[in-house]
């Protein structure tokens, strides 16, 4: 510090301690004094040197109400040097340091030596950010300035069985620029050959460790692996690379849980009384018509070149109709026409039709006092186009329903559902139930390896091999029924979003149902989307 200094002829002086660490002022009582402003006080002090130093702001405030009011000479410390100090913190976690630092009062400044030396003292050794450290000797002085950072384990992926065969296909209508639908994609059907790659069998990774700032490893979950289905229709092991499951026979591939299987399909030409009905375990392609009163079962898709009147059609996977599906009014036996299927059906028209579809529909013109129902979507018309009606009948849907036009200008009654999936519901109910038995299963089964444990010269011969096989496969069922669970959770979630799109018109007595609400619409309106909102439907 610099040698003593006075303040005009105030009497107040300026003057390091003995060991130069602290600043003393010394005030001596003088005929007329008057009183010191602190400001002054402060400017002298900066003004001879000793601006750099911390003032004790309580010595300071004392200083300024005695100078020119004491009767006797005082001496107060009012500052000191002060270095730079440190404190390094580690999170909770580990995986972060953190530097607290304090700026340096005529001491030594913060250094890059004293910050490692305080990740010493903490025993960190990772993740070290030098740059960070110098951005913080910069600043001075900081607070939980980041200074370390662990590297977060990465899990290994899960196995997964990758299709070998293009399954990409989508199943719905083509629409060209004029709005014409092309069904003739919708009529190829993938095939393979007797020993041709299906499916790859992508075994799991092991992950990738990590390590927090103390150098601690951090081990990575490693990934599942998957397994084919021990039973997968017409389709087998390749016994020169069990990872890969081929084709045991030529036919239509299908994508299944646990690998994927193979069924043959057939191609008819107009199904009527002298075909009689048709039921086939896999897909059909009929070329020409559907006559009233026929049925086509299949477990595959049905694929119709004609029209299908009158005329019932179930399927496992998709329906697609060239033509229309047309219902007589009079409703007598035989005269009805039905739909349904486990997938997307697709027509150009339907009328007086009832449809249940495990996946969505598509009409291309126009639904006429028909009953449809989908599990996703039902859209009439191509979008965008504000083609495409539906006039009478009822129209529910999961997540969307979306014409042009519904309804009549002469109010014909339309109903139109979305944003509920009773099977849904009730299949999760099920599996409650079915969770909740395979629980108390499992339970008494570990109750018997327990007793089994306690009491080995009791157990029968097999016992023990037999009780821990059962454990097992309850586990396994167990989080088969979970994940089902998640998924019908996941999938009843959103419905919520559920909307009623209307392109162009919607006119009088069409009564719109979303999730529990009901709306009447009473008059004619232009295009709109009808959705809940706050409990209500809204139409926006």
């Amino acid at each position: 510090m610099n040698q003593p200094q006075v303040l005009g002829e105030l009497g107040l002086t300026f003057a390091p301690s003995e060991d130069g660490r602290k600043l003393l002022a010394s005030y001596t009582p003088i005929e007329g004094a008057v009183p010191i402003e602190l400001a002054a006080i402060k400017a002298a002090i900066s003004s001879q040197g000793f601006g750099k130093l911390f003032l004790f702001d309580p010595a300071m405030q004392k200083l300024a109400a005695q100078c020119g009011k004491a009767k006797e000479a005082f001496t107060l410390e009012i500052g000191e040097v002060r270095d730079a100090e440190v404190q390094v913190d580690v999170a909770p976690d580990k995986m972060t340091a953190y530097l607290t630092a304090t700026r340096a009062h005529g001491g030594k400044p913060l250094s890059r030596d004293q910050i490692a030396q305080a990740l010493a003292e903490k025993k960190i050794v990772h993740g070290i950010l030098h740059d960070e450290i110098g951005r913080a000797i910069a600043e001075g002085e900081v607070s939980k300035w980041v200074i370390a950072e662990g590297r977060k384990p990465v899990d290994g992926e899960d196995g997964k069985l990758v299709p070998q065969v293009d399954m990409g296909k989508e199943r719905r209508p083509r629409f060209d620029s004029k709005g014409v639908a092309n069904y003739r994609e919708l009529g190829t059907i993938v095939t393979v050959h007797e020993g041709e790659r299906l499916m790859q069998n992508i075994p799991p990774t092991r992950g990738e460790p990590g390590v927090n700032v103390l150098g601690q490893a951090i081990p990575a979950k490693a990934g599942k692996a998957c397994q084919f289905g021990a039973q997968l229709k017409g389709a087998k092991l390749d016994p020169q690379d069990p990872s890969f499951l081929v084709a045991a026979i030529s036919g239509q591939p299908v994508l299944a849980s646990n690998g994927m299987t193979v069924e043959p399909s057939i191609t008819v030409g107009t199904v009527d009384l002298n075909t009689g009905n048709v039921d086939f375990d896999g897909s059909i392609v009929v070329s020409g018509d559907v006559q009233p009163g026929m049925s086509i079962y299949a477990s595959g898709d049905i694929h119709v070149g004609g029209t299908v009147e009158a005329a019932t059609l179930d399927a496992g996977g998709n329906v697609a109709v060239k033509g229309g599906i047309i219902g007589h009014s009079d409703a007598k036996e035989g005269t009805a026409a039905h739909v349904r299927c486990g997938g997307t059906c697709s027509a150009l028209f339907v009328e007086n039709t009832r449809i249940e579809a495990g996946d969505s529909i598509q009409i291309e013109k126009l639904v006429r006092q028909s009953d449809l129902a989908a599990a996703n979507q039902i859209i009439v018309g191509k979008p965008g186009s504000g083609q495409g009606s539906i006039i009478g009948g009822s129209v529910r849907a999961t997540l969307l329903v979306q014409a042009g036009i519904i309804g009549t200008p002469v109010g014909v009654k339309t109903h139109i559902m979305v944003g509920t999936n009773p099977k849904l519901r009730g299949r999760l109910n099920s599996l409650d139930k079915e969770l909740a038995q395979k629980a108390k299963e499992l339970e008494d089964v570990v109750k018997i390896l327990a007793f089994l444990a306690e009491n080995p010269a009791r157990a029968k011969p097999g016992m023990q091999k037999k009780a821990e096989n059962t454990r097992e496969q309850l586990m396994q069922e167990l989080d088969s029924a979970r994940l089902e669970k998640d998924d019908l959770s996941q999938a009843l979630k959103l419905a919520e979003d559920a909307r009623l799109v209307v392109e162009k018109t919607i006119y009088s007595n069409v009564k719109i149902e979303i999730g529990d609400k009901v709306r009447q619409e009473d008059i004619e309106r232009e295009a709109g989307i009808y959705m809940l909102k706050e409990g209500e439907i809204e139409r926006i």
